[in-house]
């Protein structure tokens, strides 16, 4: 027993240490809408935590993708009634795109390990309709981190037909991106964002004249399914692991 017992109690050291390094991190999804009527148009406002195991940073995010439910959908939507090319974006920014472009704004978080400590970098995150494309619709996700470094990006996405109990999907690859040359990547905290007319302004011309006027937002399914709408997000990493989070917007009352 004075053999077995120390040899026992380091091989399981041994197996916890290796779980935990390989463990993978957490995500955690929130979807409301604005407003919950079904039947009606809404904007959907999407909040996505990431959490590294044992409260550590997380591994940097290398994909995410967004499910919606069956009969939700953006491509079924007035939004986006102009494109803008990811060059655009980088070289000019959001002036270098029609405001009919954005379809949706928020902000992100992302932190990188220093030592024993984190520093975590803040972005304004707005979405824009991509290039037009046949039988596609691409989505731009342009983030601009303000503090501690200025720092500019550009997410592509496409709009894609989900699996079994899903309508759409949206596939968003994330580039990495170094903090500082030959420093570590990037890991991303939370991304919140809206989809949809809220806070959009579009703007066109009728008779020789300039009319503001609001996008249609994504339709509510006019019959709320038990258990509520659901939504998925999945997400893999930079250290190979994956995550996935589902999400019910409850049925409003009768």
């Amino acid at each position: 027993m004075r053999i077995v017992r120390p040899v026992a109690l380091v091989l399981l050291a041994f197996a916890c240490s290796t779980g935990a390094a390989h463990a993978s991190p957490s995500v955690k999804l929130r979807i409301a809408f604005h407003p919950n009527l079904p039947g009606q148009r809404t904007t959907i406002a999407l909040a996505v935590r990431v959490r590294g195991p044992g409260g550590a940073p997380p591994s940097p995010v290398t994909s995410f993708d967004l499910r919606l439910p069956v009969n939700m959908g953006i491509a079924s939507t007035t939004l986006g009634q102009a494109n803008c090319e990811p060059a655009v974006l980088i070289a000019s920014g959001l002036r270098g795109c029609s405001g009919n472009a954005r379809i949706g704004h928020g902000t992100a978080s992302a932190v990188v390990p220093v030592g024993a400590e984190s520093i975590h970098e803040l972005a304004s995150l707005n979405a824009v309709m991509g290039p037009a494309a046949e039988n596609r619709v691409e989505v731009l996700w342009y983030v601009q981190a303000v503090r501690p470094v200025f720092a500019q990006l550009v997410l592509p996405s496409v709009v894609e037909e989900a699996g079994p109990s899903y309508g759409e999907e949206l596939a968003v690859a994330v580039p990495l991106v170094q903090a500082w040359p030959e420093g570590p990547d990037l890991a991303l905290e939370t991304f919140n964002s809206s989809l949809g007319p809220a806070g959009l302004i579009y703007h066109r011309q009728i008779a020789g004249r300039t009319v503001a006027f609001h996008p249609r937002g994504i339709r509510i399914p006019p019959a709320c399914p038990a258990g509520g709408y659901g939504f998925a997000a999945s997400m893999s990493f930079q250290d190979g692991t994956q995550a996935t989070s589902t999400y019910h917007v409850p049925c409003p009352p009768r």
